[in-house]
């Protein structure tokens, strides 16, 4: 991957993790974009309870149907998580098959998934979450691609920050504004300036020896990456410009809660059930069921059933 293409996916990863107002929506988002990045397959996001003992599922991106159809498999202990809480992953790694627990054993609707890459998410010191990345090769992840995913992990982890400091903030636009010029200046202006150099010095060795067509795609390149500079310094002045901000961008967060019913129907689908057991079991129709989930996912800002049981079970509407 080039370094413009980098820059271009980590930015655009940055940017929707800064314009959501939902931490659920930004982390499924970057999930998705990321699983994507490297042609993987699946993936999901467990952050850590308060007491730093237990993690809960975030978010998820095209779970098989063996974990979507049965939420109850991404909650409890396993490897990852223990080695994680434990301190024994600082940084993105290779996990092998035989090590990860969360699929084994199962014989239908895996989708053949097997290999995943496991990175912790982390801010200010403080273990914040785990990301787990699947795929159906059983492959190991370069140290680029590695590095790719330390890199998104803290912008996951500074979004996280911001997002729980708006919650107590006066003025969380502010906040959101101070996080992405963090990202500008931190991550991405270093190391757009170290290319320009490299791109220069190439440039110099080169018209020593008279490579003409070597001269040329580095002088295109170099200015690319100028223009990616020009840009980055342009974003940079508008973001930090107080006329630019809009003063009604406020979190916004589900008002009505769960009726009983819509409560007694997620129940059933934390214990696995299926919608035409879940239609038997409380004597209405397949329809109903459909339009109950569609109601209970909107409340609670949900992507699939298995993220509506996991945000219900964090927000004490199940019990776990």
């Amino acid at each position: 991957m080039r370094d413009t293409e980098y820059f271009s996916h980590l930015y655009e990863i940055a940017s929707d993790l800064n314009k959501e107002f939902s931490l659920h929506a930004a982390l499924r988002k970057a999930l998705e974009k990321t699983v994507n990045l490297l042609n993987l397959e699946t993936g999901w996001i467990w952050l850590v309870q308060a007491d730093v003992k237990s993690v809960y599922l975030a978010a998820s991106y095209n779970l098989p149907p063996a974990l979507s159809d049965h939420p109850e498999r991404l909650s409890g202990w396993c490897y990852c998580i223990e080695k994680y809480l434990s301190d024994h992953i600082a940084k993105a790694r290779n996990i092998s098959e035989i090590s990860c627990s969360r699929l084994k054993n199962i014989k239908t609707g895996t989708r053949e998934l097997k290999f995943h890459a496991t990175i912790p998410i982390t801010t200010g010191g403080q273990k914040v979450g785990l990301i787990n990345l699947v795929s159906k090769e059983i492959q190991q992840l370069n140290d680029t691609q590695l590095s790719i995913l330390n890199t998104i992990s803290e912008l996951i982890g500074m979004a996280i920050q911001r997002t729980r400091l708006q919650e107590s903030y006066t003025h969380p636009q502010a906040t959101k504004d101070a996080t992405i010029l963090e990202v500008l200046n931190r991550i991405l202006s270093p190391r757009l300036e170290t290319l320009i150099i490299h791109l220069q010095e190439a440039i110099v060795v080169t018209e020593k020896t008279d490579i003409s067509s070597v001269q040329e795609h580095l002088h295109a390149s170099l200015t690319e990456a100028i223009n990616l500079q020009e840009q980055l310094l342009l974003i940079l002045h508008e973001s930090s410009d107080p006329a630019q901000k809009s003063p009604d961008n406020h979190l916004k967060y589900p008002g009505s809660p769960l009726t009983n019913r819509e409560l007694e129907l997620l129940l059933l689908v934390k214990k696995g059930f299926t919608n035409k057991q879940i239609a038997d079991q409380l004597f209405i129709s397949e329809r109903t069921v459909k339009f109950h989930m569609t109601s209970i996912m909107s409340k609670l800002y949900a992507g699939t059933r298995t993220e509506a049981v996991d945000i219900a079970l964090k927000r004490g509407l199940l019990t776990a």
